[in-house]
């Protein structure tokens, strides 16, 4: 764990405790002449390694990166277009650059470790087009794991609205580097498919984030951090450059990319690097480049495992809408609670409890319950048992209704004492009037207004088919996840084959990377089809215990019904499961082919390891582990476990270990292991 800087001792503040920067020697926050004047200014990294050089030549913006002497990303342009004026990519002149290091320690509400370190160089060059007279500021972070950027439009007069109609960030990437990312899209479930693996080269668009290994080793993640009041931003492979890729906004139904006034910053576009995967999952450069919290008290922000009506929905042995197969009934709901309770779970979720719910979605008012869901009676055995109530909202799209409506609803479920809610927005997104793709600049306004609402009522939200994350729950840790995954529904929805095992070792490294994923883990029977579907989870049912150590939610989900739990040894394994941690590390990836990590929690750790469609055995050292002996408790595939043919078999054994131990793994193909240390007797 890091250390906290000095002043650590300071008050907690928005439920983070924030260290102040350390002061940074004169010259270092001081406006540079004599940078302006070679038209060059480099940044590095505080620990030296990583180095940033910006140029204007021939008034041209652009940027390299290099690591250890090595260039990871070749020279790059920069620049902005607005409506109405010369390009911001030509004629620019720098004017002056400014200076500051940031170095502090912050703890999250919730989060992968209790303590961040954020130590940046920060750099801030400001150019104007003489032509025209625009200012436009470009500010460089550089962090030892990485590098964000940022464009700043500053107040100058006459100019008090923008519209953006491009951005021209370009990324020249190794372009025989091998990428996992999905192919850029602007339909709602654009971020719900399966990742694919290809030579950079190869790769004509992409959502973000999109991650690389160079042939030298480096891994890198390409994405963005703070995206706010902005369109998302893909990426697309410039015409005859290989590994080149440029920024490319998703669009508004004008044409458009952003209407923006006053002063404004972009989010940052954003570099993670490595030398190993697990460096890349363990780095919070993410959430670094995100504000502080923004919320005055946070004690209602809940972290924990939530359980409910949605697997047997999906596998269709229930149904969403009122009827003789009804799932969110009172009495359904009832045994859901007391499975909570049983299971350690803080929540319980009921899609299809209210009218409207199921068919075509239409008609809801989010308040109303169907006739068999008696819900203050629902809510009375919930606290009466320690269980929080999730408020299912599909708006099925209809955003306006939601938008005109979303204060009253929250205020009464406020009243009511329900203080989560799962959103969704599938298949379609109609704001304004104007059907409009959910990842633009209109759809991610929506989304934080959301938040921020549902944060003035004490709710905490669970957003579905949502903007990917960019690590906003820094600032509004009532974000607490949401979806843009293929995640566990897709073992139905994709079709036979479902998710293939290799997806869970690449999401660590993808879509992880910007903030957690309601990716819905722990589906123990994995072969359950009571509606004889033909499809079924892809993968061991130890493996979806070790699911738990590698996929990280503040708000996570044991997905499975409690029938199917109690019937399986492997519910032991989930009882009591935290959903907020003191350390994460990440041990022995490769990413497509295995993944092995651990979380702390308190005194004790949890290890989850897993394998593609390949069988495999690992050796884990694990000097993770603090002093003295351990009680490992081993959940793994049996000797007679297949991923085809005989997936549920779990052999459950127990072996004293200590930090100098390597513990050997045997992996079946689509299989897993997953242990709980406990500390033992101290040495």
């Amino acid at each position: 764990m890091l250390g906290v800087t000095a002043g650590a001792a300071g008050a907690v503040l928005s439920g983070a405790l924030t260290v102040p920067a350390r002061a940074a020697a004169p010259a270092d926050n001081a406006a540079s002449s004599d940078a302006a004047a070679q038209d060059r200014v480099v940044v590095r990294s505080p620990d030296g390694r990583l180095r940033v050089d910006v140029r204007v030549t021939d008034g041209r913006l652009s940027y390299e990166v290099a690591r250890g002497g090595r260039v990871l990303v070749a020279r790059s342009g920069l620049g902005l277009d607005l409506a109405g004026k010369p390009s911001l990519t030509s004629g620019l002149v720098l004017d002056s650059v400014r200076r500051r290091t940031i170095n502090e320690s912050w703890r999250p509400v919730w989060g992968a470790d209790a303590l961040v370190r954020n130590h940046a160089k920060e750099c801030v060059l400001r150019t104007v087009q003489p032509e025209t007279g625009v200012r436009l500021d470009v500010v460089l972070r550089v962090f030892a794991d990485g590098v964000g950027l940022r464009y700043h439009l500053p107040t100058q007069d006459g100019l008090d609205t923008w519209t953006v109609t491009a951005e021209h960030t370009e990324f020249a990437l190794p372009p025989t580097a091998t990428s996992w990312s999905l192919a850029a899209g602007t339909d709602w479930n654009a971020d719900e498919r399966h990742y694919r693996q290809l030579q950079l080269s190869e790769v004509e668009t992409a959502q973000t984030p999109l991650t690389l290994a160079t042939g030298d080793g480096e891994h890198i993640v390409v994405h963005e951090a703070a995206l706010i009041d902005y369109p998302s931003m893909t990426l697309a492979a410039a015409p005859g450059r290989p590994g080149v890729l440029t920024s490319e906004l998703i669009s508004l139904p004008d044409g458009t990319k952003a209407h923006l006034s006053g002063e404004f910053s972009t989010p940052w576009r954003t570099l993670t690097i490595g030398d190993r995967p697990g460096d890349l999952a363990e780095s919070h450069l993410i959430e670094n480049l995100n504000e502080p919290c923004a919320l005055p008290d946070t004690s209602w922000v809940s972290p924990g495992t939530y359980v409910g009506v949605w697997w047997e929905l999906q596998r269709r042995y229930t149904t969403w809408t009122e009827g003789p197969q009804h799932g969110a009934t009172t009495e359904r709901v009832k045994q859901y609670i007391d499975f909570a309770k049983e299971a350690g779970a803080s929540h319980v979720l009921a899609e299809g409890w209210n009218t409207g719910a199921g068919n075509q979605w239409t008609g809801q008012d989010f308040l109303t319950p169907q006739r068999d869901f008696d819900l203050p009676e629902v809510l009375r055995y919930a606290r009466t048992n320690g269980v929080g109530f999730i408020a299912h909202n599909e708006t099925r799209g209809f955003v306006d209704y939601y938008e005109q409506n979303m204060d009253k609803i929250f205020a009464r479920y406020a009243e009511l004492g329900i203080h989560a809610v799962k959103t969704g927005y599938a298949t379609k997104f109609v704001l304004g009037g104007t059907q409009r793709s959910h990842f633009d600049q209109e759809a991610v306004r929506h989304f934080q207004r959301v938040i921020t609402t549902a944060a003035r009522h004490r709710i905490m939200i669970d957003a579905h088919e949502a903007i990917k994350p960019t690590g906003l729950a820094r600032t509004y840790p009532n974000m607490m996840t949401g979806e843009g995954v293929a995640g566990m529904e897709q073992q139905n929805y994709k079709g036979r084959l479902g998710n293939p095992p290799a997806q869970a070792t690449i999401l660590p490294f993808t879509r992880y990377m910007g903030g957690p994923a309601d990716y819905t883990p722990g589906v123990l029977n994995v072969t359950w089809d009571p509606a004889g579907l033909g499809t079924r989870v892809q993968t061991t049912s130890a493996a979806q215990l070790a699911l738990y150590s590698l996929f990280f939610s503040p708000t996570q989900m044991l997905a499975d019904t409690p029938e199917n739990y109690r019937d399986h040894p492997g519910f032991a394994y989930l009882k009591g499961m935290p959903a907020s941690w003191d350390e994460t590390r990440f041990l022995d990836c490769v990413i497509g082919d295995y993944t092995v990590a651990a979380r702390r929690k308190g005194d004790t750790w949890y290890l989850g390891a897993i394998t593609d469609e390949n069988e495999r055995t690992l050796r884990i050292p694990l000097r993770f582990l603090g002093p003295g002996s351990h009680e490992a408790e081993i959940y793994r595939d049996a000797d007679d476990t297949d991923w085809h043919d005989n997936p549920l078999p779990i052999d459950i054994l127990t072996r004293t270990v200590r930090s100098s131990t390597v513990l050997t793994l045997r992996l079946v193909a689509g299989g897993g292991t997953a242990i709980r240390f406990r500390p033992g007797r101290s040495a």
